[in-house]
């Protein structure tokens, strides 16, 4: 087990056994478990997964999570966090969480988008393809369940089994009536393929078929081969769900005995969310037999049993579709956000919807004039709006609310110019992230805008009302300090510096340091406008860089003398 190699070969064949015989792959864990210390931190987290997976299977979510919580910690790969987020979606359904389910869904999706690895990219869309089955969101699960069959191969019999029962799910959503063919193919393609527990779970879906269909008897034989399917794996959720499917089958024929028999069965498994479908099933079972039974107080009680679960149901189907409508919403706020990081075609479209909304507004004021002056003058005004507020766009920068390199010059150059001719102070400073580069490459452009707008969100409090806060480049910003010496930019500097390197990167889903080079340059008798300062400033902030980063520099007049600083066409240190 010491040997590196060994266990992960051990690790794929614990994978393997966690999907056909779940006792056996609990004793291998079990085995596992005493070398854990000696492992590499990725087989631990591994490991972890996998611990996770068999906790599921047995209902027991609070150890699942907890599991999951720490293989985050132990991995750093794209592909096992994409498995991790998935798996704590999965958990997070079962536990009644929707939205966070649909949180570690998007966490998911946003890796699995840059994996190259086709294995890896198939394996995480049947995970979350899994997850919106759980969800009812049918029209998802059969996207991602059509996209796995897509990038699988003819080998990747695991992967097609578990697609072919989605698949079939996808169709029962639906109402499609070939459900059932698609359930049976599922089935004889797992059995032949010997994954025992993806063929329970076809087997279940037929006989769920057949009883919507009204054959009980050929609905009974199917599901007990299903709870006998289910008993081998103790797969508990699934096994309540076959008990209340068999107390409705046998009371639909008239055999009351055994129909409570298996509605006393659902009541023993644990009284929490997971089970209130089942327990439903079961309380109304219990009322028709009662009330059968001509002992109509207790089918009074056991139908109020029923309605309570039955608003639990409702109650859990509106959480689903909440959640679901609230994540595509934000997914869609993403997108725009997105789009709007390229600011010239924003520009260029807001320009043309002023040209238009002018133009609607000069045709609407034509039409009105006849109608009245009350009607005209509401259209200026709204006309008046719209254009300021497209005015306003253009001057911020999109991703991270300050104003963009335009905007924020020109501003500083109205500043220089008032506090020139009062003979007062002025002071620039430049500063840009250190190695951003690496974010982007490392987690994605998406942390990338995160920390951009991290590093506004701490400096903007702590800037004054008469400064100005400009983004001039993709990492590089600027802070214009009117009224304000070079002693005190180094200050300000400096402490911009500090609350940069103090952000803790976690809430991105990522850990990383996040560090900023500074320049500073003050105002002398000789400046006429602001451009010698912003060159002073940027020499300033080669010199930090070249120092070593994270670092604050003030120019100086030997670093004239200095030709990499001086040089407009040196790299020196700037490299992100």
């Amino acid at each position: 087990m010491a040997n590196s190699l060994d266990f992960d070969q051990a690790l794929n064949e614990l994978d393997v056994l966690l999907q056909s015989d779940l006792s056996t792959a609990q004793k291998k864990l079990a085995e596992y478990e005493k070398e854990f210390s000696k492992l590499t931190s990725v087989q631990q987290g591994r490991l972890r997964i996998d611990r996770a997976i068999g906790y599921f299977f047995t209902g027991e979510y609070a150890k699942a999570l907890d599991d999951l919580h720490q293989a985050e910690t132990l991995i750093t790969s794209s592909e096992l966090l994409a498995s991790v987020y998935s798996y704590k979606a999965t958990v997070y359904i079962g536990m009644r969480d929707y939205d966070k389910a649909l949180s570690a869904v998007a966490k998911a999706l946003a890796l699995v988008v840059n994996i190259d690895d086709i294995t890896i990219k198939r394996h995480s869309y049947l995970r979350i393809a899994n997850i919106y089955s759980e969800m009812d969101a049918y029209s998802d699960m059969g996207l991602y369940a059509n996209k796995v069959l897509q990038l699988a191969q003819e080998t990747d019999v695991r992967d097609i089994c578990h697609a072919k029962l989605l698949q079939a799910i996808y169709l029962l959503g639906v109402k499609n009536p070939d459900t059932f063919d698609a359930f049976e193919d599922s089935r004889q393609y797992c059995d032949a393929k010997q994954f025992p527990l993806l063929a329970t779970m076809s087997m279940k879906g037929k006989g769920m078929v057949l009883q919507e269909r009204g054959d009980y008897l050929g609905a009974r034989a199917i599901l007990l081969l299903a709870l006998k399917g289910y008993e081998a794996f103790q797969f508990q959720l699934e096994i309540s769900h076959v008990h209340a499917l068999l107390a409705e089958n046998y009371f639909a024929t008239g055999e009351l005995v055994q129909a409570k028999s298996h509605a006393v069965k659902v009541l023993t498994f644990p009284d929490d969310n997971s089970y209130i479908e089942h327990k439903h099933i079961a309380y109304k079972v219990f009322a028709e037999l009662m009330a059968a039974d001509k002992q109509f107080e207790q089918a009074y009680e056991y139908s109020r049993k029923e309605q309570h679960y039955n608003q639990l149901i409702f109650d859990e189907s509106r959480m689903k579709t909440l959640a679901y409508q609230a994540a595509k919403f934000n997914a869609d706020e993403q997108a725009r956000e997105i789009n709007l990081l390229n600011k010239e075609r924003e520009l260029y479209i807001a320009q043309q919807m002023v040209k238009e909304r002018e133009y609607t507004n000069m045709l609407m004021f034509i039409t009105i004039l006849v109608g009245g002056l009350f009607f005209l003058a509401i259209l200026l005004v709204v006309g008046h709006l719209q254009k300021r507020r497209f005015m306003r766009m253009a001057k911020m920068d999109a991703l991270t609310g300050v104003l963009n390199r335009g905007a924020g010059q020109d501003l500083g150059e109205n500043l220089f110019v008032q506090v020139a001719a009062r003979g007062e102070d002025f002071c620039v400073i430049l500063f840009d992230l250190d190695h951003f580069k690496r974010i982007n490459d490392s987690y994605g452009h998406g942390t990338g805008d995160w920390a951009l707008k991290k590093v506004v969100e701490v400096l903007k409090p702590h800037i004054r009302n008469g400064d100005v806060f400009a983004r001039i480049g993709g990492e590089e910003f600027a802070l214009f300090l009117p009224y304000a010496n070079e002693a005190k930019g180094l200050d300000v500097a400096e402490q911009c510096r500090s609350r940069i390197e103090a952000i803790d990167t976690h809430l991105s889903g990522h850990k990383f340091t996040i560090t900023a080079s500074f320049g500073v340059s003050g105002m002398t008798k000789d400046d006429l406008s602001l451009d010698p300062l912003l060159h002073r400033a940027d020499m300033a902030l080669y010199t930090a860089k070249s120092n070593g980063r994270n670092c604050v520099s003030c120019y100086q007049d030997a670093l004239k003398c200095d030709k990499r600083a001086t040089n407009p066409t040196s790299e020196l240190a700037r490299q992100p």
